[in-house]
């Protein structure tokens, strides 16, 4: 009887170590965009042909956390979804996705849950020469509320930290006009 406590106790001690090591985010090789048995839900896509219980570019907004966003394509199977985020631009050697990128994809998930009421466990950011597992977790969503709250705080208060790029900045309205952060180099 002892043995068979030990083997249980054994079990789940196992379960629990391969739980804390596994990451929430894992690098993959671009193979299938959604996982088996997930049918598509949401595209910001316009397809020539339309699929029936398929919602086209609609701006999701989430009144919970006033936050809105329009994912790629959300996969659904029963009361479950997987989002996807399509990136441009190449991870090369990179572990990580960048971290915008991924703050966006957790804030996907933080949008569907609270207007669909679907359970958001994983989704993947692609970029064109790899892909990225995301798993939902309580520190990622964290994360994302931290930095809303900040970005809100900001507007209030006009006080912020600004991290300037050419990359962040090249498409912004502001820059080399109204903008004191960023400066170009003549």
């Amino acid at each position: 009887m002892w043995y068979i406590i030990i083997f249980i106790f054994s079990t789940f001690f196992l379960l629990y170590l391969l739980r804390l090591k596994s990451k929430p985010v894992r690098k993959v090789k671009l193979i299938t965009v959604a996982p088996l048995g997930y049918k598509l839900f949401y595209t910001d896509e316009t397809p020539k042909k339309r699929k029936k219980k398929v919602i086209y570019k609609k701006i999701l907004y989430s009144k919970k956390y006033n936050i809105q966003g329009k994912p790629d394509f959300i996969y659904k199977k029963g009361n479950k979804c997987f989002v996807v985020e399509l990136k441009s631009g190449k991870i090369k050697n990179n572990d990580m996705p960048y971290f915008g990128d991924l703050m966006q994809l957790v804030s996907y998930f933080l949008i569907v849950e609270d207007v669909y009421g679907y359970k958001v466990k994983k989704g993947k950011l692609i970029y064109s020469d790899c892909a990225f597992i995301v798993k939902n977790t309580k520190s990622l969503r964290r994360q994302v509320l931290e930095i809303i709250d900040s970005m809100r705080n900001m507007l209030k208060t006009g006080y912020g930290y600004a991290n300037p790029s050419f990359i962040h900045c090249r498409y912004c309205m502001c820059r080399q006009t109204v903008c004191t952060h960023y400066k170009t180099k003549n």
